[in-house]
């Protein structure tokens, strides 16, 4: 085992296995390592940035066409999904309400399309060329730009807002992606990380049927409040506070890793039905403890 990337001990404990439940590969499994010391989760074995692009499929943002369309006849606007992206405009604004925004892995975009364009100057960074050239295409006022985060077409001290919505734990080198978020960030400027919540009493209690691990080995580390705010102050970057956000992507969570234990279990959901009253109250316990099972850390470069 390689030494842990957040606090360098050498410690680790297995917390679980795990399965793909997005490409269903046959015989492949995972193993979810726990440092001993901070608590930072790690997928093993450790796949190279060449062999991980393979656990993409081409239809894994969607149906990209599709949704450009849905947006610009305004029906998107009308839908479920849409109300989550305006949750994260809303959560933003509850700090900064204008200025140059980054959001990192930013898929097709919806979340720099929810957002004013007469306050914000919007751009997004994505490897996927296809969905980077469809969506500059067809909504010209705002920038998609091929790459990630280390793009020389992002300027240093430039961005009022960074974001990553559920991308920071796909992301190789999480030292060296911090370190240039604060780069990219100007003095004072706002990082909004979410991501699912390795120390939640989800993740406890469903262990390898947490609904998070469906996405291993895409999800190649699992943060906790503690080892995220370590790497956020030692690159220059103060936690502000820790929020829940937002209930319906944590309900989601919860619905679908009762979901996952009831399938593996008894080879139905029949189960799931049966204890789905129980949903209702598990957030409780959640609030109570403070364990929720999505983690929203937001920070601020120091000045």
């Amino acid at each position: 085992m390689e030494e842990c990337p957040i606090c360098f001990c050498q410690q680790w404990e297995l917390f679980t296995t795990a399965v793909d439940r997005v490409l269903l590969r046959p015989g492949e499994s995972w193993e979810i390592q726990r440092c001993q010391d901070c608590g930072f989760g790690l997928t093993t074995p450790v796949l190279s940035e060449e062999k991980i692009k393979h656990y993409y499929p081409s239809t894994y943002h969607g149906d990209t066409v599709r949704t450009i369309e849905a947006f610009l006849s305004g029906k998107l606007q009308r839908s479920r999904s849409w109300k989550g992206e305006k949750e994260k405009v809303d959560l933003v604004q509850r700090f900064v309400d204008k200025g140059r925004i980054l959001d990192v892995g930013c898929a097709d975009g919806k979340f720099l399309w929810a957002l004013d364009p007469e306050k914000w100057d919007r751009t997004g960074v994505e490897f996927a060329e296809q969905t980077v050239r469809l969506v500059n295409d067809k909504i010209p006022d705002l920038t998609l730009i091929e790459g990630d985060l280390f793009s020389d077409k992002l300027p240093e001290n430039s961005f009022d807002v960074i974001t990553f919505w559920h991308v920071l734990e796909h992301l190789p080198q999480p030292r060296a992606v911090l370190e240039r978020t604060q780069k990219l960030l100007r003095p004072g400027g706002w990082l909004f990380i979410s991501l699912p919540n390795f120390d939640s009493l989800q993740a406890r209690l469903f262990q390898r049927h947490w609904y998070a691990f469906d996405d291993v080995p895409r999800h190649l580390y699992h943060f906790s409040p503690r080892p995220l705010a370590l790497l956020l102050k030692e690159n220059g970057l103060k936690v502000f506070k820790h929020v829940f956000f937002s209930s319906r992507v944590n309900f989601h969570c919860l619905k679908y890793s009762l979901i996952n234990w009831s399938e593996a279990h008894f080879g139905s959901r029949f189960p799931y039905y049966m204890f789905k009253p129980l949903l209702m109250v598990f957030p409780l316990l959640e609030r109570l403890s403070g364990k929720w099972g999505m983690l929203t850390t937001i920070s601020r470069r120091d000045d």
